[in-house]
């Protein structure tokens, strides 16, 4: 039987009414899952409302001694309790149990505990468990480390193999460039005529949440992953979703292409902590597409130090980064003028960015 996994993100703003949660959306949410359910279909949330509401209520005004950041760690901690009791409420009445992670970038660079995540993951997707997922906005502010607001949800949609991220917003679908404002229905390469589409004069809140979503689509649609960009108001989007009848904008890669889970994680979200800079003989054989290993020789200079199965940013001799690289020694180990020639980086693990 064919189990996909959906990775359904709902905006902040979606949820909101007045100065409360909006109950029927989450409702509403809470019965298109179970019906996704029934269809054998797994779902992982990532829902947000607590920096939303801290907003709304504006309370960094009443407390003087707390700074903006305070403010924020602190009030996410309340709102964030409310936020899951309404989810509980409403998808204890279809009878789906749900969990929650809160996570950070971190979370994802690390490759320990990006191993740990998805066991936790796909062990409650195994057991028809709801993960709803959120930022750690609790966390120090130093590490609340996440690009913008989209890197969450793409990078969790490649954690776990999605085969659908859907993002659920108040957005209808992407148009191309002003004056026109046609609908684009399906994207199948993020190029420069659909680029172009946010580099015209339109508002800057448009253009940023453009920005955003194409930035998202280009890693999706590298890692074979389909993102539809719909509108919560229809209460049938998922439905039509799942029934291929999207009626909004879907972006799909034209490759058939398949990534094993390391290359994946090198694309998605490794975060590199060694540098090293490679001779002309190696960059330009790994420039022209062939594969080899990287042998001592062949390295000219360290630039930072690094522990074996730390990922290495690796420049060529003109200074341009080329390759995300995973160690198989440490630095301290390189010897070019060794006889040996032991193997720094395999073939195996590297992947151009």
């Amino acid at each position: 039987m064919n189990k996909e996994i959906y990775v359904i993100k709902i905006w902040s703003n979606v949820l909101l009414w007045e100065n409360w949660i909006d109950e029927e959306i989450i409702n509403n949410l809470a019965l298109k899952v179970s019906k996704l359910k029934n269809n054998w279909i797994k779902v992982v949330l990532v829902s947000s409302w607590a920096v939303a509401m801290w907003k709304k209520k504006m309370w960094t005004n009443t407390i003087k001694w707390l700074t903006k950041d305070e403010c924020w760690q602190i009030f996410s901690s309340i709102w964030q309790t409310r936020l899951m009791d309404t989810y509980t409420r409403y998808f204890d009445k279809y009878d789906i149990i749900i969990s929650q992670a809160l996570l950070t970038r971190r979370d994802f660079s690390d490759r320990e505990r990006y191993n740990s995540i998805k066991k936790v993951l796909f062990t409650s997707l195994e057991l028809w468990i709801v993960p709803i997922i959120n930022e750690n906005d609790v966390l120090s502010v130093e590490e609340l480390d996440f690009s913008d607001n989209d890197e969450l949800w793409a990078l969790l949609a490649a954690m776990i193999w999605a085969d659908k991220l859907i993002i659920l917003s108040n957005i209808n679908w992407l148009y191309d460039s002003f004056p026109n404002w046609n609908l684009i229905k399906k994207v199948e390469k993020i190029d420069k005529s659909i680029l172009s589409m946010v580099w015209v004069d339109k508002s800057s809140m448009w253009k940023w949440w453009m920005e955003s979503k194409l930035k998202t689509a280009k890693m999706m649609m590298d890692l074979w992953i389909k993102m539809y960009i719909a509108n919560w108001k229809n209460k049938d989007t998922i439905e039509k979703i799942y029934n291929n009848s999207n009626p909004w904008t879907v972006f799909e890669s034209i490759e058939e292409k398949k990534v094993d889970s390391l290359r994946k994680w090198l694309k998605a979200w490794a975060v590199p902590t060694g540098k090293l800079q490679v001779s002309t003989i190696i960059a330009d054989l790994l420039k022209s597409g062939k594969r080899a290993s990287l042998l001592e020789i062949w390295v000219e200079k360290v630039e930072k130090e690094f522990v074996k199965w730390d990922v290495v940013w690796v420049f060529d001799m003109e200074g341009c980064c080329i390759w995300y690289w995973i160690a198989k020694i440490d630095s301290n180990e390189i010897d070019k003028y060794s006889e040996e020639r032991k193997i720094v980086i395999h073939t195996n693990y590297f992947i151009n960015i």
